[in-house]
């Protein structure tokens, strides 16, 4: 494994997000953005007007300019980026978990925030109690599990958890999976994010407090019901896409489902003077 000039080894065993050349994660990005913006334009309505109407109004040069300063200073209004967070962290040198996910939090909240280890079901337990005990009241969080093959996926809530019911909305939540090599499945290579679709609604549809975690009603279901406590359950497509692989799950190896084998959340760090975003209950308009 190569020397990564800023995130060092990564203590899971698998190559870090900075041992490829800067060039090789520029094409990887510009790869996956082509592909997004054709499924766009496949997904367009062609209309007698199109193109003559887009000539004659064209958007302005400032508002263009304003668009983007916008985006910049309000990065959770809009769908999460594929590009990769840069930001090195010092506290995450201690926590490999942090280390792990930090590339994806570009345009997060959590994007150069130190992050900490609230929630592992091995050390704290595989029950609803357990996790919004540790996770509740604490804002943005990151869920990572490894399945029963060795596989890493998970996903990001903008909104956390507070045990008040109901749903919690946002457009820049996202789920993330482990892709691996063609040439070697056993040789991890990277983490593909998939973005939320059909608006912000229901990215996190259950906020029980007799219930585990849910990205939408079934695209990472991980209920820690007694029984199945270390069940996940994946469908992909109707509310988190199913990205360049067209995946039908993040289990598609296993039929859409998986028993995990670990199970952790991270939080971002707040002093005590310091409001946590969305730590109590939001109103979801969108989820019905």
């Amino acid at each position: 494994m190569g020397n990564c000039p800023q995130l060092h080894h990564c203590s899971f065993g698998f190559g870090c997000w900075d041992c490829s050349s800067s060039s090789k994660r520029m094409s990887d990005t510009n790869h996956y953005r082509r592909w997004h913006e054709n499924k766009q334009q496949q997904q367009r309505v062609p209309s007698a007007c199109y193109g003559w109407f887009e000539n004659l109004f064209e958007p302005s040069k400032s508002s263009e300019s304003s668009e983007s300063a916008r985006q910049l200073q309000y990065p959770e209004q809009y769908p999460a980026t594929y590009e990769l967070n840069i930001l090195y962290v010092e506290e995450d040198a201690n926590i490999p978990e942090a280390k792990l996910v930090r590339p994806l939090l570009k345009n997060t909240q959590l994007q150069s925030r130190a992050l900490q280890l609230v929630y592992d079901a091995n050390r704290d337990g595989w029950n609803p109690t357990a996790f919004h005990s540790a996770v509740d009241g604490k804002g943005a969080s990151v869920i990572i599990t490894t399945d029963e093959n060795g596989r890493v996926c998970g996903g990001y809530n903008p909104k956390g958890q507070s045990s008040l019911g109901g749903a919690r909305p946002s457009v820049a939540a996202f789920l993330f999976y482990e892709r691996r090599s063609k040439k070697n499945e056993e040789e991890p290579t990277r983490f593909q994010k998939l973005r939320k679709v059909g608006g912000g609604g229901l990215a996190c549809a259950r906020d029980d407090p007799d219930f585990g975690i849910s990205f939408g009603p079934d695209s990472l279901v991980i209920g820690l019901q007694a029984g199945r406590e270390m069940v996940a359950q994946s469908k992909l497509g109707s509310y988190y896409e199913r990205g360049p692989e067209d995946l039908p799950s993040l289990f598609w190896q296993t039929g859409g489902a998986t028993e995990l084998i670990d199970l952790k959340v991270l939080v971002g760090c707040y002093d005590d003077d310091e409001d946590i975003p969305y730590s109590g209950g939001v109103l979801d308009m969108t989820s019905g």
